[in-house]
């Protein structure tokens, strides 16, 4: 493992990009909320994983819009324009849950992996449809599929096995993460605390997903 902000990793002094990101409810979702609690009482027993993502900064990467280019940034026209036509299309896609876990620690962290991820992954394409029609195909080539959630961002070097091993350990090893909205943000490198920091600008809400009700009889 080694830094994930390592020199020609670090973003230009000042700057921010645009993510659409899941931001989750750790009061409705209490079992994640456990899970990465006792996640951060081992990672801070690692000098390399110390500073993990605290409740406020966890998310799913949905988009970065024009990562790593290096281009002015979307302007106020073509803002509001994506977030009417993204709004249209998340009113249209019904909220859903996503299963994660198991851990991993890998070479710059330690994330949560995503399960059941069709819904996620229809959604992420769509979007990026849509962002790639108003700021241009280039804005889209980072792909955060599929889906994780980074638990931590390591800020030195250290050999995973002994990590690993004792991730594997964590109870509970999977939790659930509901996703009724997305929020488009201005993100923000925080490499001293390890961390992305953002400002949201805009929340979606998801669709409220049809029931069936219908009763099955029994005769």
């Amino acid at each position: 493992m080694k830094s994930a902000f390592q020199p020609e990793r670090l973003w230009p002094r000042g700057h921010r990009e645009l993510n659409l990101l899941v931001t989750p409810d750790l009061h409705r979702d209490d079992d994640l909320a456990i899970m990465l609690t006792r996640i951060r009482t081992l990672l801070k027993q690692h000098p390399a994983t110390d500073r993990p993502v605290p409740d406020e900064w966890v998310h799913l990467t949905v988009q970065s819009i024009n990562h790593g280019l290096a281009r002015e940034p979307v302007g106020p026209a073509a803002r509001t324009r994506l977030i009417e036509e993204l709004a249209g299309l998340f009113a249209s896609l019904p909220s859903f849950s996503l299963l994660l876990g198991s851990l991993l620690a890998y070479n710059t962290g330690v994330l949560a992996d995503v399960h059941y991820d069709e819904p996620f992954n229809d959604l992420v394409n769509r979007a990026r449809t849509i962002i790639a029609t108003i700021c241009g195909q280039d804005s889209i080539g980072h792909d955060s599929t599929p889906g994780h959630m980074a638990v931590a961002y390591a800020h030195g070097e250290q050999e995973t096995d002994t990590l690993q091993r004792q991730l594997r350990r964590i109870r509970p090893s999977h939790a659930t993460l509901t996703v009724d909205s997305i929020v488009l943000a201005e993100v923000q490198q925080d490499p001293a605390q390890c961390v992305y920091r953002w400002n949201v600008l805009h929340r979606f809400p998801l669709a409220i997903p049809v029931r069936d009700n219908r009763t099955v009889s029994t005769r």
